[in-house]
């Protein structure tokens, strides 16, 4: 039954990415004819300076990563961890599985019985790195709706509900409350005893005890509060680059929407790909077009250019997954001790 739950999950997920993808290319078939002219007219330079930023990305990812490992007392190197980091961007994009990518990374970096706390320093990467993306976006739309009257009339819809103005802020403060108190509840005793109680006595796989364990690990941390810090400022800036890649991609066709937007929306974008796809494959690109193409907008995107942006940063993302193809065939793993 496990393994049957698990061919059908990843069934949906490969289905669920094609219909997307699929009913893209139908809805805007009209329209890749000129979003393919616009690609292929793409300016070098701005490409360049966002395969640039990816790079430096990938760089802080890893070097956020290695403060909650070394917290912990595992030690590696940032290029290690870069080389990593990469290798989890193959499985994550290439793969039809939503937890490839930070399986390889535990497996990388968790020496012999030292397994629940790569496990913790994994995880809190991904909820720190979730609520600082979010604490990102509240902060520029703060600025944004503080200094400019247009942005009371930007409009979001999430699940067929409209936001306008200050209600979008609202949104995005709602989403940061909310992972703000899930991540605090890992630091939380009564938390753990929950979880025991609920899971303790799962036998299989010693799952019960795993999470036992996985849980003590994440709650050390609340000895190494200049750790978490430093993981959540540079959290701030993974998205800070992420928005920078995006916006080159985007000036290479030609976008004009400011800046600013991007920190706004690529925030939120990286959230929403977490639908359970291929590596969020037809969940971005959908949402790209939606949130950059409103004419309420400060310079909005066409469909078109809106379009090609989105598949120009696929294929960017797509050169780094399977460049970490290429790591995963010669990179050893090391143990994490004096590294």
């Amino acid at each position: 039954m496990p393994r049957l739950r698990n061919v059908l999950s990843t069934l949906g997920r490969v289905l669920l990415s094609a219909a997307l993808l699929g009913l893209l290319a139908w809805l805007f078939r009209s329209k890749l004819g000129a979003s393919w002219r616009l690609i292929r007219a793409a300016q070098a330079g701005p490409l360049a300076l966002a395969a640039f930023w990816y790079v430096v990305f990938v760089f802080v990812s890893s070097w956020r990563w290695q403060v909650l490992l070394r917290a912990r007392g595992l030690r590696f190197g940032v290029f290690y961890l870069a080389r990593v980091f990469t290798i989890s961007l193959f499985f994550c994009k290439l793969l039809p599985t939503s937890i490839g990518g930070d399986v390889m990374r535990i497996a990388y970096t968790a020496p012999k019985d030292r397994t629940a706390d790569a496990f913790s320093a994994t995880l809190l990467d991904r909820l720190i790195g979730f609520t600082s993306l979010l604490f990102l976006a509240v902060v520029v739309a703060i600025g944004l709706f503080a200094t400019s009257a247009q942005s009371r009339a930007l409009e979001l819809t999430v699940f067929g509900i409209a936001f306008r103005g200050p209600g979008i802020l609202l949104l995005l403060c709602a989403g940061l409350a909310l992972l703000v108190l899930v991540t605090l509840t890992f630091f939380s005793d009564a938390g753990h005893r929950l979880v025991n109680r609920v899971f303790g006595r799962i036998r299989l796989l010693k799952l019960g005890d795993r999470l036992d364990r996985a849980y003590d690990a994440v709650k050390q941390y609340r000895h190494s509060r200049s750790a978490l810090l430093l993981s959540f400022v540079a959290g701030m800036g993974v998205q800070a680059t992420l928005s920078l890649s995006w916006f080159s991609v985007a000036r290479a066709i030609g976008g004009t929407v400011p800046l600013l937007y991007y920190f706004i929306f690529i925030p939120l974008l990286n959230i929403v790909v977490n639908i359970p796809t291929i590596g969020g494959l037809g969940v971005r690109e959908w949402a790209f077009v939606l949130f950059f193409t409103p004419t309420w907008l400060t310079g909005h995107l066409g469909q078109e250019p809106a379009l090609a942006s989105a598949l120009l940063f696929l294929a960017l993302d797509l050169v780094f997954a399977l460049a970490g193809g290429v790591l995963f065939a010669v990179t050893r793993r090391k143990t994490g001790e004096g590294v």
